[in-house]
Parts: C-alpha cells; structure tokens; sequence
C-alpha cells in the first residue's frame, strides 16, 4: 500500500495538467516568483492566427502591452523577456522555460521578432510567453497563440 502513494501522487499531478498544451486562463503563484503587472499582455502581431506562410522560414514578431520587455537576467519588477514555443507544450507555470533548439526559444536579448528556420510544410502552433528575469513565465500568465500552416 505504501509504494503506491508515489504513484497516485504522480497520476494526480498529472491530471491537472492542460491536456492541449495551450496555456491555462491565469493562475497564481507563490510570492517568490513575478507577477505580471495588471493588464501585461502579449499578441503575436505576425504571423496571425490562421495565415498561410511560405516556408521554410517562420519570422514570429511580437507586441506588448501594459509591461516592459528587458533583457534576460533583468529582475526589475513589471519587465519581462520573450520565449517561444514552437509545436511544443508549455512547461509547468513555476519552473523556468527550457531552452530547446528548434522547439522553445528564449528571446533574452530583449528582441520582439524571432525566425524558425528549416520549418516543416504544414500546421503548426506558436506560442508566445513572457517570462521573469529567470525565465520562469509571469503569472497571470503573459501569453498569446496562433496557428497557422507553412507551405
């Protein structure tokens, strides 16, 4: 009975997860980690939602709002950085983002356009995350989406 808990622990962790990977509608945190100033948001200005693109280059350009986007490793409060998941599902909301060639890139020098190269042809889902100085995303969370095909 014992060795059992461990594994129920585990399944129950793992039912509460998104199953889609797209980001949950905002959420708390414990005060050690950053919190978004009110109304800090992010839209995936380029490629929009739906688009068509020629391939195999996929340039993702970004906007803000509410907030400042600052180098990484920039702790000041209500500034973040960018991060962008590409056909990938978004890491747990308190644990830093990965870096993952091709896949999860962090924009930590600030910038707001950022090319995928070698693209697939195909559908495909971008994600755009702000995250802290330590790349542990703001919370609520700082997000957009878009899908789009690359030909």
């Amino acid at each position: 009975m014992r060795a059992s808990l461990p594994i129920f622990a585990v399944l129950a962790l793992a039912a509460c997860a998104p199953e889609s990977g797209d980001p949950p509608a905002g959420g708390t945190r414990d005060g050690s980690e950053a919190a978004a100033p009110s109304g800090f948001q992010v839209e995936i200005v380029s490629p929009a939602d739906g688009d068509t693109v020629d391939g195999p280059t996929l340039t993702v350009t970004l906007n803000v709002t509410g907030g400042r986007i600052v180098p990484a490793g920039d702790t000041t409060s209500g500034t973040g950085h960018h991060h962008l998941y590409l056909d990938a599902d978004l890491t747990p909301a308190s644990q830093p983002v990965p870096s993952i060639p091709g896949s999860v890139v962090h924009m930590g020098d600030g910038s707001s356009t950022y090319s995928f190269t070698e693209v697939e042809p195909g559908e495909h889902r971008v994600i755009a995350v702000v995250a802290d100085g330590v790349h542990v995303p703001l919370q609520p969370w700082v997000v957009d989406t878009v899908h789009v095909v690359v030909r």
